[in-house]
């Protein structure tokens, strides 16, 4: 695979501070020069809840595949700071995903490599290839111990995307740490799971994916029940509706309303599906 010059960017640093410009900073100074200008560097998100891996996911899920093949992801969700947690650079059949070992950077790999639950030690697929970082002979000349993602992420990512392979940034492993799938099981018409993600709009984001949910269903949040699926947003007048969302999670949402202040949930509230006969 061919770098296509893109770096993304997921932390959970906020706007607040310089941390976010001193990545930036590190990514361009790192490129050789002649690739300075080519570097592009997307901001994912840098409000992902602190230490929050779960939000991550859910972040990197929605907006990696959306880019060219040949991006690289840096995921920068890193409690473990300074521990002696691991940092990988992963190269799959799509994209280069640099971050913490931790399982953070699942979203970016194959299902057939996710664990039913938790988190799980997994060997790379076929066609996949990985380097331990931490010890990169890319790094800044002065690494803080509590800034990976500037001082070894941000040069390993530069130097893939400017076109360095995988053997030029530290030594090859080949097993890496693994988190289970975000969505919730739908086992006989029926599922349990949790609110992932409230949007800016107060749409709430649940864990089951659209395609499990059938033809009709009802989902229970709140004290509430609320019908699906409805065609749009507006479907429901001043009602919260359920329908999938351009995620691909059943979300429930309220025209011109917050569906998350109206039934009085949040992130990592519980929810049940069920599917039901489409006559009612």
């Amino acid at each position: 695979m061919r770098a296509c010059g893109i770096v993304t960017l997921t932390t959970d640093f906020g706007l607040d501070d310089a941390y976010v410009a001193q990545l930036h900073g590190a990514l361009l100074r790192a490129a050789p020069s002649p690739a300075q200008g080519a570097l592009r560097i997307v901001d994912v998100s840098h409000a992902v809840p602190p230490g929050d891996a779960t939000a991550a996911l859910f972040l990197s899920e929605c907006a990696w595949p959306a880019f060219p093949a040949g991006s690289v992801h840096v995921l920068v969700v890193d409690p473990g700071v300074g521990s002696d947690r691991g940092l990988v650079a992963i190269e799959t059949a799509e994209a280069w995903l640099v971050g913490p070992d931790t399982g953070v950077l699942s979203s970016g790999l194959p299902a057939s490599m996710r664990p039913a639950a938790a988190t799980a030690r997994s060997p790379l697929a076929g066609g996949m290839a990985a380097a331990d970082i931490r010890e990169t002979p890319l790094a800044a000349a002065e690494v803080s111990r509590t800034f990976h993602g500037r001082d070894l992420m941000a040069p390993v990512a530069a130097a893939i995307a400017s076109g360095r392979g995988l053997e030029s940034v530290g030594p090859a492993v080949s097993v890496v740490t693994v988190a289970a799938p975000l969505a919730s099981p739908v086992i006989d018409g029926a599922g349990e799971g949790r609110i992932l993600h409230v949007d800016r709009f107060g749409n709430a984001i649940t864990s089951f994916r659209a395609s499990q949910a059938g033809a009709a269903f009802e989902v229970e949040v709140g004290g509430r029940t609320v019908a699906g699926p409805a065609a749009t947003y507006a479907a429901g007048g001043t009602a919260v509706v359920a329908l999938p969302s351009s995620s691909g999670y059943v979300e429930l949402a309220l025209a011109n309303g917050s569906a998350a202040e109206a039934l009085g949930v949040g992130r990592g509230d519980p929810v049940r599906l069920r599917r039901r006969s489409s006559g009612g």
